[in-house]
């Protein structure tokens, strides 16, 4: 997708984190006593000015958000520069963003077709207005860049074109079909001045227009730096900060400047939730959730029925009860619980059976050969596990996922890989039988959810298989956009997609985030869009 017209996350790196928070343990030993309910306060409590300091792991390596690779920081840095015409709610639901637009409606179901006017007072960071014409150029460009190398998921294929409305703020967004995603995708990310080019190649080092309450005044690449300060032309509640400044640090590093004070917030593993002496620590249920990959493409998991035993032998149970408060099983591939629609699919099909598991290998023609098995051609069933280095979370999960791999007679090696290439030269090359890291859950991205496992080539499906079962269920799914009809849709793509066995949703992560003691109005959330207006230091 290029770049999108909604804020990204919260703190964290984007739609998908090969990395977890760092766990403070380490360098600080008792609790925090702070209260986190006095986080969020009224407007008339927060200190006017101010600079807040946050930390990425790294810099973003372009700020082109659609350009950006997997994994990049560009969506955090650039949270607070960026708005468009809804708003989530923590549950996933949607609701119309009046700093943006005044109404979004839906003017015809099938073809989808949906009418949006804008807040005519909203301005570009030029002070340009955000009109009908830029909604039309933008689409324009995005349809053009469908199938560009620079796009994760061809999100705009499903846009038709745009109408202009009676007026320059009003205009209706026509699509080919269907598709849950629309709220998501009737709103310009830039300019009508943007060429296509830019759209989906541009602001590799140069942040895009802003039309949020901040904007970019200052990269420093060298010094690992990102200054953001109030946009000048932002026509809403001005910002109680004057600025925010992001600096690229990796977990160790970021875990020392939040112990010294010279970062106000960090995230956390869940397993740092107890470990932060001053501050305050928010969690709360997340949106994004660990799974056990297995490449289908080659070796013993080419067999369905071995991939099925590896699914069976995992303590799914026992992976939320090391993870901590606020962690719950993953229950489905498109939804998180506590989301608007969630059923847990993934429960009600799959529970651990270690004898049915090994009667599954030994239907799959090998042989028990002591505490493992043997193949016909006498080589051991054995997998290869890597984790990146230094991931104190991830090396966790997959010794747990060693070990009950072990009590089915499956021998798993865990071995550590260089952090900064884990993706470029693990991941997408298929260089694993099996990986662990965490996918995050978009409520108006139902592509991406499907691009994990459709088609073969997508470079968000890392299972080496495309199943023609889950074609069927996906393109149901992705023409559903009534609740009900979604929810059911949902269901079916994950019974689908839990038979290939080639992704077994493991834990939903908890949100945490430890902020000092002065800093209000940044709390832990899964979906809810924050508002940068009213985060600050406490008056």
């Amino acid at each position: 997708m290029s770049i999108s017209s909604r804020p990204g996350r919260h703190l964290s790196i984007g739609s998908w984190r090969l990395t977890v928070p760092f766990v403070l343990a380490a360098l600080v030993l008792t609790a925090c006593g702070g209260d986190p309910d006095s986080l969020e306060v009224d407007r008339t409590e927060v200190r006017d000015g101010g600079t807040l300091h946050l930390a990425v792991e790294a810099m973003p390596t372009t700020f082109n958000i659609g350009a950006a690779p997997v994994g990049d920081t560009a969506t955090s840095v650039l949270e607070p520069t960026r708005g468009g015409a809804v708003v989530l709610a923590d549950d996933g639901t949607w609701s119309v963003d009046e700093r943006y637009a005044t109404s979004v409606e839906v003017a015809s179901a099938d073809p989808l077709a949906v009418t949006v006017t804008l807040n005519p007072e909203a301005v570009w960071s030029d002070g340009s207005t955000i009109d009908a014409a830029d909604m039309q150029a933008y689409a324009t460009a995005q349809i053009a860049a469908a199938g560009q190398a620079s796009a994760d998921v061809d999100t705009w294929s499903v846009v038709a074109g745009v109408d202009p409305g009676a007026d320059a703020w009003t205009y209706t967004v026509r699509f080919t079909r269907p598709t849950p995603d629309w709220p998501d995708l009737v709103y310009p990310g830039l300019p009508a001045e943007a060429t296509p080019a830019e759209v989906y190649n541009g602001y590799a080092d140069a942040a895009p227009p802003s039309n949020g309450p901040f904007v970019v005044a200052e990269i420093d690449r060298e010094a690992g730096l990102v200054r953001l300060e109030r946009n000048p032309q932002w026509w809403g509640e001005t910002p109680a900060l004057d600025a925010i400044e992001y600096r690229a640090l990796d977990g160790q590093a970021q875990a020392e400047a939040f112990t010294d004070g010279d970062l106000d917030a960090i995230e956390l593993a869940p397993a740092g939730a107890d470990s932060v002496e001053d501050g305050v620590v928010s969690t709360a249920p997340g949106q994004e959730w660990s799974h056990l990959t297995l490449n289908a493409a080659r070796g013993p998991l080419a067999s369905p029925v071995v991939r099925q035993a590896v699914a069976l032998a995992l303590d799914r149970d026992a992976l939320v009860e090391a993870t901590g408060a606020d962690a719950a099983l993953a229950g489905s591939f498109v939804t998180v619980p506590g989301q608007s629609g969630y059923t847990d699919t993934v429960g009600d099909l799959l529970t651990r059976d270690v004898e049915q598991a090994r009667d599954l290998i030994a239907s799959a023609g090998y042989t028990a050969d002591g505490d493992g098995w043997t193949a016909p051609d006498g080589s051991a069933l054995a997998l290869r596990l890597p984790v990146p280095e230094g991931n104190e979370a991830a090396a966790s999960r997959a010794e747990a996922v060693a070990g009950d791999l072990a009590d089915v007679g499956i021998e798993v090696t865990i071995e550590p890989r260089p952090v900064d290439t884990f993706f470029s030269d693990v991941v997408v090359p298929l260089d694993f039988d099996l990986v662990t890291f965490l996918w995050s859950t978009d409520p108006l991205d139902t592509a991406a959810a499907v691009a994990r496992v459709l088609p073969v080539d997508s470079p968000l499906n890392f299972t080496g298989l495309a199943d023609p079962g889950v074609a069927q269920a996906a393109d149901a799914l992705l023409r559903s956009i009534e609740p009900k009809a979604f929810a059911a849709a949902t269901a079916a793509f994950d019974t689908a997609v839990l038979a290939t066995s080639v992704i077994i949703p493991l834990v939903v992560e908890p949100h945490v985030l430890a902020v000092g003691d002065d800093v209000v109005n940044l709390m832990a959330h899964r979906f809810a869009t924050p508002d940068w207006t009213v985060v600050g230091f406490r008056a």
